[in-house]
């Protein structure tokens, strides 16, 4: 049998839901951390007399260290397994987040936050291949997506504890950045308890400890004789561009603009709501519906990406993001279609984001995987780190946030259709 074919059960298992939301808690912290010094951008321009081309930097920085992690823990998690880098990036994280609360200097908040980083470089990289070798195929599209149901989540923790310590508290951002860091910390603890991947273990010949696992992980006795996988030499980056380039292009595609339009936008998004000067100042309770809207974003992600494919899904919503921003650019001095356009933006953009893990994870095999994810979140967060500093370079000359927001936006759309035109539907491709 195929291994796929062992994970291939009706329902999954306990241990495949115990792996499921051990790293269904980790993404929240990674979207928690990410977006967390949003909320900090206009205290530490205040205290270290920042312009904005510094805050987009200062903003920046996590991303700068993410490209670095996503190629290290990218290119090793294919050499040497999934499982001693999954364990490794979600504590470094949570360490220099820690660490962050003893800065003194601008220079300093810039080395912790890209030495955090490179840690959550490393969780996008590796989490969403680990998993998809854990899954059932039937069931990997939809459980995958539900993986980023979790990124809202984790901004709205972001939200709740910067009220809590920036406004509550008094500006207390060194307590934010070490309450940031326990909770990390802790479900790093249990990220001890998840196994190798089997598929990894098949593929560099291992079968017997592959079988061991499985069993475990299904309930059954698995005899290594009966697993169908033949030992492949490494994977490397010269076959994944020739063996897969159109793939490769629409995969890279679909990364750079989701990268660019996400962090361009939502880092800046407090600034943003301070300067339409359309919520009276009180912009608390628009963040939270900003990131609540996100919520159904991925849950009709979940759904539409079994029913009508993953492809087909990324590209729409790519596409009604990209028309939405624009109107959210155009519309700012308009409350009600500023509002209606920002709330859906979130939706469509998030939801995006949902389809493009399982999109990305069935489009190559096994032992090319971890590259194919390394290079997208690399290559991504390359893009994602001009994302906010184009926002404040435009921001800065400009006086404006129309111009930024529709650049931000509107690329989007030509990611949509370069998709469209060379990616296959990867739900009926086959999964090795």
């Amino acid at each position: 049998m195929r291994i796929e074919e062992i994970l291939n059960t009706e329902k999954t298992t306990k241990q495949q839901n115990n792996i499921l939301w051990i790293i269904r808690f980790s993404w929240s912290f990674v979207a928690m951390e990410i977006i967390l010094i949003s909320f900090t951008l206009p205290l530490f321009s205040s205290i270290f007399n920042l312009n904005s081309f510094q805050q987009g930097l200062l903003a920046s920085a996590v991303l700068i260290g993410d490209i670095i992690g996503a190629i290290i823990f990218g290119r090793f998690s294919d050499v040497i397994g999934r499982r001693p880098l999954f364990q490794a990036s979600l504590l470094w994280y949570s360490i220099f987040t820690a660490i962050t609360a003893t800065s003194n200097s601008f220079y300093e908040l810039i080395a912790y936050r890209f030495l955090a980083g490179v840690g959550l470089g490393g969780m996008l990289v590796v989490d969403p291949a680990l998993l998809s070798e854990f899954l059932p195929s039937r069931k990997r599209g939809r459980l995958m997506v539900s993986l980023d149901l979790f990124w809202p989540i984790g901004s709205l923790i972001a939200l709740l504890l910067a009220y809590v310590f920036l406004v509550i508290f008094s500006e207390n951002w060194r307590a934010l950045f070490v309450a940031a860091a326990f909770p990390a910390f802790t479900v790093a603890l249990f990220r001890f308890l998840v196994p190798e991947s089997p598929f990894f273990l098949a593929k560099t010949g291992k079968l017997e400890k592959a079988a061991q696992i499985l069993g475990r992980l299904m309930n059954r006795n698995v005899d290594p004789k009966e697993i169908k996988f033949a030992i492949e030499e490494r994977g490397n980056y010269s076959e994944l561009f020739a063996g897969y380039g159109r793939r490769v292009a629409a995969m890279l595609a679909a990364w750079m603009v989701l990268n660019y339009t996400y962090y361009g936008l939502f880092l800046w998004l407090p600034q943003i709501l301070n300067a339409v000067n359309l919520y009276s100042g009180n912009i608390w309770l628009f963040l939270v519906l900003a990131f609540v809207f996100q919520i159904p974003g991925y849950l009709s992600a979940m759904y539409f990406v079994e029913r009508i494919g993953r492809k087909t899904t990324l590209t729409i919503y790519l596409f009604l993001s990209g028309i939405l921003g624009i109107t959210m650019g155009l519309a700012t001095s308009d409350y009600f279609l500023f509002t209606i356009a920002l709330f859906f933006v979130s939706f469509f953009n998030l939801g995006a984001w949902g389809s493009v893990y399982p999109f990305t994870s069935e489009l190559f095999p096994t032992k090319l995987r971890g590259k194919a994810f390394g290079l997208a979140e690399g290559v991504g967060k390359v893009v994602a780190v001009l994302g906010p500093l184009i926002f404040g370079i435009l921001l800065q000359y400009l006086q404006s946030v129309v111009v930024p927001l529709i650049v931000t936006t509107a690329i989007a759309i030509i990611a949509a259709i370069v998709i469209f035109i060379l990616a296959p539907e990867t739900k009926t491709l086959i999964f090795d």
